[in-house]
C-alpha cells in the first residue's frame, strides 16, 4: 500500500501537466496593440475574436469610427498582419 500511493499522485500529477497551455488573451492582444502604435498608430483595439497563439481576430476603431476586422498571424516572436476588412454595420 505504501508504494501504490505515491504511483497514484504521481500518476494524476503527470496526467494534469500534459494537456494544452491555455492562450493568454490580454497578452497578445498587448503585443499587437504595440505593433500596431509602432506602425501607424491610426486605429485602436476594440475587441478580439477567436485568439491562439499563433492567430489572433482583432477588431479595430480607427479614427472616424470605421470598424475592422484584422488577422494577425505570429512570424517567430513577431505578430504580423495578414488580412484586413471593413466591418460593414447596418
Amino acid at each position: 500500500m505504501k508504494l501504490v500511493i505515491p504511483f497514484v499522485v504521481a500518476l494524476f500529477t503527470a496526467c494534469a501537466s500534459a494537456g494544452p497551455r491555455p492562450v493568454n488573451v490580454a497578452t497578445i492582444r498587448n503585443q499587437i496593440s504595440g505593433v500596431i502604435r509602432a506602425e501607424s498608430s491610426d486605429r485602436t483595439i476594440t475587441s478580439m475574436g477567436k485568439v491562439s497563439n499563433e492567430r489572433a481576430v482583432v477588431y479595430t476603431t480607427g479614427p472616424t469610427g470605421g470598424r475592422q476586422e484584422e488577422t494577425w498571424v505570429k512570424s517567430g516572436d513577431a505578430w504580423k498582419l495578414e488580412k484586413s476588412e471593413k466591418v460593414v454595420t447596418n
